[in-house]
């Protein structure tokens, strides 16, 4: 018995991932990107995510901006409702950069079939 978990256990450890799988330059450090998140968007720059970026840029200048002009207007509800607004994008921003950086390592393979029945294409007669 054993000799069959030895077995079992080193051929689990062999077969584990395929040989240059794992491709090192799109390798991220999640330390990293979570700390470059504190700026909005750098953490998806780090992680080579330039849409997202922008969109995390746009919306925290957004929400910056209209809590700058409700305070102005001495206009507390709103300008309360657009502070948190700013918070949670930032939060959001952060742990965004920080699972991106994590997921970078993750297999992205494609479900490639010869059959109709699986494609997407669906052929109507």
């Amino acid at each position: 018995m054993k000799y069959w978990i030895v077995i079992l256990f080193t051929f689990s450890i062999c077969t584990s991932q395929e040989a240059e799988y794992i491709d090192s330059t799109k390798v991220r450090n999640p330390r990293i990107a979570w700390k470059l998140g504190v700026l909005p968007g750098l953490g998806q720059i780090y992680n080579g995510k330039y849409v997202k970026a922008m969109g995390f840029m746009g919306a925290e200048y957004f929400a910056v901006t209209r809590f700058i002009e409700l305070k102005n207007e001495n206009r507390i509800g709103l300008r309360n409702t657009y502070a948190w607004w700013a918070f949670g994008l930032f939060v959001w921003n952060m742990l965004d950069a920080y699972v991106d950086a994590q997921l970078s390592t993750f297999p992205i393979k494609r479900l490639e079939s010869n059959n109709d029945i699986d494609s997407l294409k669906v052929k109507l007669n």
